[in-house]
């Protein structure tokens, strides 16, 4: 047998490939096979074989190579019920029991998740309750309690069962030094000492744009309002059940406190008496008209400050938020209010089911941005537990990334987590160390034992079976040293007023932009001065009159950077975005150098209000105001050979159907800056 075997280099990393080689001869020469080798790189690594930046090759990575797995886009928190079900429970209350769109992240209303726990003979009717209601404004906002009524009508004639789950409390507590727009939402627990006679309903807010003019509200306690849902729906009948409402984290000592758990015994300012407890407000209405009631809020507060003694609040609550709830939250106010809902109301018992286990994690896709190689940068999600009891989480790191339980140590490509009926969650932080000037666009892949875990409320993510995936993209980017600088504007409008969609070079030459085009979602429409400076801007509508509540992927405005055979380095890329005629009105901007726009990197998710840019600049309300939304300020992105496009895709913060025309998205100077080497 010829052996013959040669080996450059057998330092650091790559003794661990000469012991694979070693090994595989020495299984072939068991076979009477021959083996030659003279190289050092190792071609059973795919990552190997791919075309290398010519100005830093990727060295090969890890004993075992990373394999990507692509999935199927998904979510999984949507109860489906049947609305033709015997028995129709109609919620009615806040922003802690509303549906919340997957575009608004973890955040859950419990009134979402309830149907997990009732099977197909009841149907949870949640389309009605809404961020910002009291009992007050509910009641008399348009096609608020008038459709619960009119519900209670049309199945009273057919002999169905009704209930009405009525939970307020959060937002008749609100104080505002503003006047009426305050009494509008404001009651008092049990006695109204203020009167507040003087109220009047113009338009002021937001919540007061669909109120009933001809109907002149009175200005009732929180227990008024109560009983008149009680009375109301009786008449119809319908069963009413009041619930107490769940408590805030308001924590002193470990615990959470009277003020938390709505009992306000301080006096606002300009008032003259404490608002009282809605929490005994609501138990004393209940019990006076022989009605159902669920103490959420002495349910929650065990449940919390157990959360709070594990120092896992925040896996409950959503950030920088004592208030609203995360996916994990909603779905323990609904087992809490079940256990009330149980022992109070045989008929809806016998139709209780337990909901699946569950493991959360709270973001879908996270952007690391460009980076040197050889430096790092540390991100981190939120994975959580409900229903498990056993069992455990592995989470498995792509190339260029580790994970670890500690921000500043304990890295590595493989983290395991135990769960049990103790188990809240923990913070799993990311670090993403780039070897070369390369892209790392990979999934990070989370499993379970026993359980398949899923998004919560987030946005759509992919799975694949039963491994849940999250979108990690990142770069190590190359220093922009020398060259010819170029700056490459879009401007939108031309001298005459007109749409512009053709951009300039300076200096002339350098690059060659394409003419910037929009998605079929969209339409050119007048044009209009922006608000500060008063200079003309182009205008976008929704192409069907229905903009939708969140990115489609025909709605856009697009701007391109073609293919060049020069080294053309980008660094920044920058555009001026406002809304026109709303405020509600959200944007996404990415950018990909994919041709089929396929693994984009965001620059700004959720753009107007609520908006981060790479600085970490939080936008401010862009209403008919331009802002500036920037990439990083030296990207340092090498796109030779390759054709950047940057889109911007406009959408509503909720559904707006009808009003595409009235809604608009207003473009200022579009720029891409960088140099030619």
């Amino acid at each position: 047998m010829l052996f013959i075997l040669a080996f450059v280099n057998t330092n650091g990393g790559n003794m661990k490939k000469l012991k694979k080689i070693l090994t595989l001869t020495a299984a072939l020469s068991l076979l009477g096979m021959t083996f030659i080798s003279c190289a050092t790189t190792d071609d059973s690594n795919p990552e190997t074989k791919k075309p290398q930046n010519p100005v830093t090759p990727e060295p090969a990575e890890d004993d075992e190579p990373y394999t990507d797995i692509t999935g199927t886009k998904t979510s999984t928190v949507k109860a489906e019920g049947d609305e033709n079900a015997d028995i129709q429970i109609v919620m009615c209350g806040d922003s802690i029991m509303r549906t919340y769109d997957p575009a608004d992240g973890d955040e859950t209303g419990w009134g979402q998740v309830l149907q997990f726990y009732f099977d197909s003979g009841v149907y949870v009717n949640n389309t009605l309750s809404n961020g910002g209601r009291s009992s007050k404004s509910f009641y008399y906002e348009k096609g608020r309690w008038e459709n619960v009524k009119s519900i209670l009508s049309e199945r009273q004639t057919t002999g169905k069962k009704t209930y009405v789950f009525i939970n307020f409390g959060h937002n008749d507590q609100k104080y505002s030094g503003n006047g009426s727009t305050f009494m509008n939402y404001a009651t008092y627990a049990k006695e109204n000492p203020e009167g507040w006679a003087d109220v009047t309903y113009t338009k002021e807010s937001n919540v007061l744009d669909s109120y009933d003019p001809s109907t002149a509200p009175d200005n009732g306690t929180y227990q008024d309002f109560l009983q008149k849902y009680i009375d109301e729906t009786k008449a119809l009948g319908g069963i009413p059940v009041i619930f107490s409402p769940f408590v805030r984290c308001d924590v002193s000592g470990g615990k959470v406190t009277d003020k938390g758990a709505h009992n306000l015994t301080a006096v606002y300012a300009n008032e003259t008496t404490a608002r009282g407890n809605y929490a005994e407000a609501a138990k004393e209405t209940a019990e006076a008209n022989d009605v159902t009631f669920v103490d959420i809020t002495q349910l929650t507060r065990d449940y919390v400050d157990s959360a709070v003694a594990a120092g896992k609040e925040k896996f409950v609550y959503w950030p920088n938020d004592n208030t609203h709830v995360r996916t994990l939250g909603a779905l323990k106010i609904c087992e809490l209010a079940m256990s009330g809902i149980k022992t109070e109301i045989p008929e809806l018992a016998s139709h209780a089911v337990t909901p699946d286990a569950r493991i959360l994690a709270d973001a879908n896709t996270i952007d690391f941005g460009r980076i040197y190689p050889a430096n790092s940068t540390v991100k981190s999600f939120k994975v959580s537990a409900f229903n498990v009891t056993e069992g455990k989480i592995t989470i498995t790191a792509p190339k260029g990334y580790t994970v670890s339980l500690s921000e500043n140590s304990g890295f590595a490509k493989t983290l395991e987590i135990d769960t049990d009926s103790s188990y809240f969650g923990d913070n799993v932080y990311i670090k993403f160390e780039p070897s070369a000037v390369a892209e790392y666009n990979y999934n990070l892949q989370v499993t379970h034992s026993s359980v398949t875990p899923d998004f919560g409320n987030t946005p759509v993510g992919s799975m694949s079976d039963n491994i849940l995936l999250i979108a990690l993209t990142g770069a190590g980017k190359q220093k922009a040293e020398g060259g010819q600088d170029y700056e490459v504007t879009w401007p939108m409008i031309d001298s005459a007023n007109k749409a512009c969609y053709t951009a300039t070079v300076d200096p002339e030459g350098v690059v060659s932009p394409a003419v910037a085009v929009i998605g079929s979602g969209l339409k050119e429409t007048t044009y209009k001065n922006d608000y500060v400076n008063g200079k003309p801007r182009t205008r976008f509508c929704n192409s069907t009159e229905d903009w939708a509540g969140a990115k489609d992927e025909n709605t856009y405005v697009e701007f391109k950077l073609p293919a060049s055979s020069a080294s053309v380095i980008v660094n920044q890329i920058t555009l001026e975005l406002a809304s026109s005629g709303t405020g509600n009105m959200r944007w996404d901007i990415l950018y990909s150098t994919n041709d089929d726009f396929s693994s984009p990197v965001t620059i700004v998710q959720g753009g107007q209000g609520t908006a981060i840019d790479k600085d970490g600049a939080t936008s401010a309300n862009c209403n008919e105001v331009l802002t500036e939304f920037k990439s990083d300020t030296d990207m340092g992105m090498s796109i030779q050979g390759k054709t950047l496009t940057v889109r911007v895709y406009p959408y509503m913060k909720s559904a707006d159907p009808g009003k595409g025309s009235n809604r608009m998205i207003m473009f200022g100077d579009v720029k891409i800056t960088g140099i030619v080497q």
